[in-house]
């Protein structure tokens, strides 16, 4: 009895063995065919990635851009009927991405870049990107993106590209992949003007107004200009934080006499005495000196450019905004008569003026001018001003 017991054992043991020799015998089999069929099938290696981008580059014509050591992805930009397009290569698959497959925060980089758009365009521009549809292409590189906005409804009539460079300093802890940083760089910015664009520095006499200032000061920001403020004594003495406000926010100021007087009847005595107390007010306000006056009225004489050690700033477009009070007559006036290099003439005291300067900024920048101060305008122009001459522009 116990013999038949070990044998009905011992079989079951030899059939187990055998059933745990053959799993592991099939497994071992399986895992080699794994294995062979991982090496036989390529694991799309470089080879199809370049070919896939060999054929993207053989759809498309004048390649403008090709990544060479961004190692997620290979960015291919083209230009195509005067717009860029775009492709991103995942270099392991082949497959197209999006821009949004390598933010990690697309919320966050749309604030940045509104950001950014803010402090180069003019709030007039920035708004219609933001309230109208249009079409952004992304051209990514290994050390900034460039934004192109394109079929934008912009006011005024603005016809020039509106692009965007965004270094990756500014959005590093959002991006998914492997990129450069500069050690220097400079956001592009609505105020760095350039010389090869029209200019025209717009100057507001007979302030500064406690009650306009502020509000012409806003408006200048909002559309990336600077003006000059010739600036009464009496005005300046009145409203201190005015002048300050001026001089601080980039704009430039100069004088328009201390007391308002026209130079051309006065006494040279008196003239230079009316002269330099404006100055000296305004060195105790700010720290800085005055470089500029413009005789009231635009009345002066031979005497007085001998005389008065300061370039008289003149005009050469003058809505007469103090006359008509007519917010379209000014504006009309203005656009009608300006130039390259032209100096307008208007008012820092009216509310009319100061609604004329919400349209005027617009529209000249949608023509493609700069608006800008008297000392930036003479600089963009190459001209030295000088003490004893008098200006009416800078052609």
């Amino acid at each position: 009895m116990k013999y038949k017991v070990f044998r009905i054992i011992f079989i079951i043991l030899i059939i187990l063995l055998f059933v745990l020799a053959t799993f592991f015998l099939i497994k071992g089999i399986m895992m080699e065919e794994e294995e062979e069929t991982k090496t036989s099938i390529p694991s799309n290696s470089s080879v199809n990635v370049e070919e896939i981008i060999s054929k993207i580059k053989g759809e498309n014509t004048d390649l403008i851009y090709e990544s060479s050591d961004i190692l997620e992805f290979t960015s291919l930009v083209f230009l195509e009927d005067g717009r860029y397009k775009t492709y991103l290569i995942n270099n392991k698959t082949g497959e197209e991405l999006q821009i949004t497959d390598f933010i990690s925060n697309w919320e966050n980089f749309e604030r940045k870049e509104e950001e950014l758009l803010r402090l180069k365009y003019p709030e007039f521009l920035v708004q219609c990107i933001l309230n109208s549809d249009g079409k952004k292409v992304y051209v990514v590189k290994s050390n900034e993106m460039i934004v192109y906005y394109y079929d934008y409804t912009y006011d005024y009539e603005y016809l020039e590209e509106v692009s965007l460079k965004i270094n990756y300093n500014e959005i590093k802890d959002l991006l998914d992949f492997t990129y450069q940083l500069d050690q220097e760089y400079e956001n592009e910015d609505g105020y760095q003007y350039s010389k090869d664009k029209k200019t025209v520095a717009i100057t507001f006499d007979d302030g500064p107004s406690s009650t306009y200032n502020k509000q012409f000061l806003e408006v200048l920001a909002k559309n990336k200009a600077h003006a000059t403020f010739f600036m009464v004594g009496t005005m300046m003495n009145s409203c201190q934080k005015c002048v300050l406000d001026t001089y601080n926010s980039g704009n430039e100021v100069a004088s328009h006499t201390y007391n308002h007087i026209n130079i051309k009847k006065s006494d040279p005595l008196e003239v230079n005495e009316n002269i330099e107390k404006t100055d000296d007010l305004f060195y105790q306000i700010t720290g800085d000196h005055i470089k500029y006056v413009r005789p009231p009225y635009g009345a002066y004489n031979k005497t007085n450019l001998e005389n008065v050690n300061y370039p008289l700033i003149l005009w050469n477009v003058d809505p007469e905004d103090w006359r008509y009070r007519d917010v379209e007559k000014i504006v009309n006036n203005v656009m009608e008569n300006v130039s390259d290099g032209s100096i307008i003439l208007m008012h820092e005291l009216y509310q009319t003026s100061l609604e004329a300067l919400e349209i005027i900024l617009p529209k000249l920048y949608a023509e493609g001018y700069q608006v800008v101060s008297v000392g930036e305008l003479a600089e963009l122009q190459d001209r030295s001003i000088e003490a004893h001459h008098a200006y009416r522009s800078f052609r």
